[in-house]
């Protein structure tokens, strides 16, 4: 088989690779297939999260987890009609199985673990019962057989894929580590790995995403368990793996790392000047560390799913690795227990995200039938929402945690705006999924609450949102401002307005590049593409100025080497591989190309010359498919290795 020959832009940005498990021609490390096991929907995913869950707290990692969330049941149903002859039947459990409601003997397994059951035609029930839930699911597999599964006996619906019952961990790869002194290591970039240290006693053992935190001896200030174990003799091993990129041992003999990384192939790539095509690998790279069986929010401390978080790092691996897979686990488990006792992670902003995610998913991948598979909890979660608002058309927030953003200030005129984002949202999911009604009644709120923000919310003279409904003297602040430019809320003769006051330096600054992508993105959609690349290089420039090899949860522009590292009132409690913060992959290709879908799954885009005759090259990947771009002195051009969808 001819192998694909790489494009324009993979080859000039071949020089800013940071990943040491780097490929752009098929997924690596590679993974062994497995067989196709069946579950009811979402059991899978969130029996996954319940052990990365279990993982974080024998990592002894700092972070609180809020929300509630589904466990997965002991007990599955399996059911299917099934011609007469021989089946071949494998389960994960004890297993119990009847015929038209006549109990069938089931067979011992075969040397492939598959029972070969000889039956004739009906409806076969299998009831399949797991000994031990936390270590593995009921399972059943049985290729050519479409099974349905019931969690309850009586609800049945179709049965899902997933990975083997077990849980899988991701395949490990051998990073080289560099000496940097005495009993120190520097493994190039961050990683998250198991180490390994051959000593005649128990290492004197640290590790540090940056050199102060290497050199802490402090187990007050450990933001991760530095315990080991003895695999064999004086042969030493992390029982979990560590997020860092440098190491220290006073008496290790020898020192290796296994960095764990999920099978990824960069199908999307970006070059321009070599600091804008830096920021983009590093913010790919940064993103890859942070993809795990979901897209989680850091590898050192948070190493678990946000929901708000996503719809970042949703963007950036639609333009790196354009795989759906990650981000369909990361809202079917998020999603699965509801909001009906509590919001999503326990944040109500991030219940309002859920929406917008699940949009945004849909709109680059154009997967209805995952959006039919969530059906009952998307249309749920819409109904709350409109409950919770019904009386007063704003959505509450009194009693229940709201985030926006890691700064002190009013958030309430925030919250709503982005609530008028979520609606449109939710809108658009309920067409798509043929709720014409439910539509109507979130279009319908939406007006109601744009008319209510502008005649409590907006000062027409200054042209700007504040920060509290009915409080003029709240102060202006840019949270409500870039989400109402990006909600499409002001008219187009309101935008230059927010746009110059966004630009300025009179509003108090956000508190994270997760804001920052956000307000720069904004700041593209009003015209000032120019000025929003100016602040992106300071921003993530500034990072990697400061020898950052992966894009840190929070940047303080000036701040001193302690100070950069501390969060939370912590000396080292900053995460500094964060996929909110992995922004600049889905910008740069934004800003530059103007490039985004016009229509579900891509089958219609949009891609202009932003900026004449500037050279640059981008692939982005399509599902199916690879969209390049190159612009410079001769033009702007367009291809793609299949031909272009239609235009309709």
């Amino acid at each position: 088989m001819n192998e694909v020959p790489l494009s324009a832009a993979h080859r000039r940005s071949a020089f800013a690779v940071c990943d040491p498990a780097y490929s752009a021609a098929e997924p690596y490390p590679p993974l062994a297939p497995e067989p196709q096991w069946l579950y009811p929907r979402s059991e899978y995913e969130c029996f996954l999260l319940r052990k990365m869950r279990d993982e974080v707290s024998r990592a002894g990692l700092n972070v609180g987890y809020p929300g509630v969330f589904h466990e997965p049941v002991a007990t599955v149903r399996f059911r299917a009609e099934i011609p007469a002859g021989e089946l071949r039947l494998r389960v994960s459990g004890i297993a119990e199985a009847e015929l038209d409601g006549v109990p069938l003997p089931l067979p011992s397994p075969g040397p492939d673990g598959f029972r070969r059951v000889s039956t004739g035609a009906g409806t076969l029930l299998v009831t399949v019962t797991s000994p031990d839930i936390r270590a593995a699911l009921p399972a059943l597999c049985s290729p050519g057989i479409a099974w349905e599964a019931a969690i309850d006996g009586d609800d049945f619906a179709p049965a899902v894929p997933g990975g083997i019952p077990e849980g899988t961990e991701l395949p490990a790869v051998s990073v080289p580590l560099t000496v940097l002194g005495p009993g120190k290591w520097d493994a190039g970039t961050e990683v998250l790995a198991y180490v390994e240290l051959h000593a005649p006693e128990k290492p004197d053992f640290g590790c540090g995403e940056s050199l102060p935190e290497l050199e802490n001896r402090d187990p007050a200030h450990f933001e991760q368990s530095l315990a080991l174990v003895e695999t064999a003799p004086n042969v030493w091993r992390t029982p979990t793996p560590l997020a860092f990129r440098y190491l220290r041992s006073g008496n290790a003999e020898q020192v290796s790392c296994r960095a764990l990384f999920e099978p990824a192939v960069y199908r999307g790539a970006f070059a321009a000047d070599p600091e804008l095509t830096e920021i983009w690998m590093h913010a790919a790279y940064t993103l890859r560390l942070c993809r795990h069986h979901f897209l989680i929010d850091g590898v050192k401390r948070d190493r678990l799913p946000w929901v708000g978080d996503l719809a970042l790092s949703l963007l950036a691996n639609a333009y790196v690795f354009g795989d759906p897979a990650p981000v369909r686990r990361t809202l079917a488990v998020l999603g699965r227990a509801g909001i009906r006792e509590q919001h999503l992670n326990g944040i109500v902003d991030y219940s309002l995200w859920f929406l917008i995610c699940h949009d945004l998913y849909q709109r680059y991948w154009g997967d209805r039938d995952f959006l039919k598979l969530q059906r009952r909890e998307l249309v749920d979660h819409i109904e709350v929402l409109l409950e919770q608002s019904r009386s007063g058309i704003f959505l509450p927030s009194a009693g229940t945690w709201l985030f926006i953003d890691w700064v002190d200030c009013p958030k309430e005129s925030a919250l709503q705006v982005l609530f008028h984002w979520s609606l449109q949202a939710a809108e658009r999911l309920a067409e798509r999924l043929g709720e014409a009604a439910l539509a109507g009644r979130c279009r319908e709120h939406a007006r109601q609450l744009k008319s209510r923000l502008f005649a409590e919310a907006f000062d027409f003279r200054r042209g700007l949102f504040f920060q509290t409904p009915g409080e003029p003297d709240s102060g202006f602040g840019r949270h409500a401002n870039f989400f109402a430019l990006l909600a499409d809320l002001p008219s187009p003769e309101q935008r230059p307005a927010i746009a110059e006051a966004l630009l300025g330096d009179g509003l108090p600054p956000v508190g994270t590049p997760y804001m920052a992508a956000l307000e720069i993105w904004a700041l593209h959609r009003s015209g000032a593409s120019g000025r929003a690349v100016e602040r992106l290089r300071r921003i993530w420039g500034g990072m990697l100025r400061q020898g950052a090899s992966t894009f840190f949860e929070a940047w303080r522009e000036g701040a001193g080497e302690r100070e950069r590292y501390s969060f939370y009132g912590r000396p080292y409690g900053l995460s500094l591989c964060h996929a909110w913060s992995a922004g600049p992959a889905a910008l740069l290709p934004l800003i530059y190309a103007d490039c985004e879908p016009a229509a579900d799954g891509w089958e219609q885009y949009r891609a202009r010359e932003v900026f004449p005759g500037r050279e640059f090259q981008l692939t982005v990947p399509l599902p199916g498919n690879e969209l390049f771009i190159e612009s410079g002195p001769d033009g702007f051009r367009i291809g793609s290795r299949l031909p272009p969808p239609p235009r309709r």
